[in-house]
């Protein structure tokens, strides 16, 4: 018995036909869905009090800049980048006096990454109100993040002639001397800043981050000082605590890190950071076990785990296991050398 596939030519490209209808049909389906599920995100942040309050009085007064400023600013709040920049060119277009206008419109360009336009402006700006310091902060700023480091200095030294007391100015100036590579003026520069607002959390962040680099044990009393302002920063406690593992203070570190570890399950450093304690200092095998194989359950693609944990089952005498963790390792990074040699001496 044979099958003409060609003899019901008629029945057959239907079919096609049908299945090919189906396939965009479901297709258009899943876009309208996807476009809906967008339009409703974006139709909440939209239905803000905030914003529907600005509305309500721009309704009145639709002649207002600083309503128009206002409405921009919230709607760079919500990422909504375009709409703000065109509410910002509202107000100067209303009142092209007010310097703050143009600061809101810098930061719309900034976050759309339109650097020419952010640049153009800040030109303008410069000339136009030469004792801005927002604007000459901003030019210092944008010269800072295109590795221009003498152009963004002397942007801050403008800003600190119009006004000494800029702690945002000091703590640019040491970001700046951070990444050119000068420690020493990058501390100065952020302890005047911390001397000019005592609740500048950043700085002392940083600062904590500088002396840490050296083993410092100022380090953590920098750390402290950025808790006492955001008590709830985990990024600062687990750098806290990372220098005390760092500096011996082993105890503190652990508490620490299991301090954090109630607060963020997930942290999956902290497990391991706190192995290695167990293993390496306290020669804990087994609790040094037990915290990799947490970092390994929360991160199962974390190479690095996977070899501490396979050393200390070498140091455990357990063979098979340690071998099973090194091929594991490997898997995730083939050329992982201290893996390579834990294989070989197995």
């Amino acid at each position: 018995m044979t099958f003409n596939f060609f003899g019901n030519g008629k029945y057959f490209f239907s079919c096609i036909i049908l299945l090919l209808l189906a396939s965009c049909q479901n297709a258009d389906k899943k876009r309208i869905l996807e476009e809906n599920l967008k339009a409703d995100s974006i139709s909440i942040l939209l239905n803000l009090p905030e914003l529907k309050a600005v509305n309500s009085k721009l309704l009145e007064d639709p002649n207002s800049g600083d309503l128009y400023n206002k409405r921009a600013l919230i709607y760079t709040s919500i990422k909504e980048y375009t709409a703000a920049a065109n509410d910002a060119k509202r107000a100067i277009k209303i009142d092209s006096t007010l310097p703050a206008y143009y600061n809101t419109l810098i930061d719309a360009y900034f976050a759309q990454n339109n650097t020419r336009k952010a640049k153009d402006l800040l030109e303008l700006v410069e000339k136009k109100f030469p004792d801005n310091t927002e604007a000459l902060l901003k030019s210092a700023e944008l010269y800072f993040l295109v590795m221009q480091y003498q152009k963004a200095i002397n942007y801050t030294n403008k800003a600190l002639k119009v006004d000494v007391s800029l702690a945002k100015a000091y703590y640019l100036k040491g970001s700046i001397y951070r990444e050119s590579g000068d420690t020493a003026k990058a501390i100065t520069s952020l302890q005047t800043a911390t001397e000019q607002d005592n609740q500048y959390e950043d700085a002392f962040f940083d600062l904590g981050i500088l002396y840490a680099a050296k083993k410092n044990p100022l380090g953590p009393e920098y750390y402290n000082s950025a808790l006492r302002i955001n008590p709830t920063n985990e990024n600062t406690r687990y750098a806290r605590a990372k220098l005390l593992q760092d500096i011996g203070k082993t105890d503190e570190a652990i508490a620490e890190y299991d301090a954090l570890l109630v607060k963020n399950k997930r942290c999956d450093n902290c497990c391991y950071n706190v192995g290695a304690i167990y293993l390496e200092i306290k020669k804990d095998n087994k609790k040094a076990l037990a915290y990799f194989t947490r970092a390994i359950g929360i991160n199962p693609n974390y190479a690095e785990a996977y070899f501490a944990r396979a050393y200390t089952y070498s140091k455990m005498g357990d063979r098979e296991r340690a071998k099973q963790d090194y091929n594991s390792c490997l898997e995730l990074e083939p050329n992982y050398e201290p893996a390579i040699e834990g294989l070989n001496k197995l």
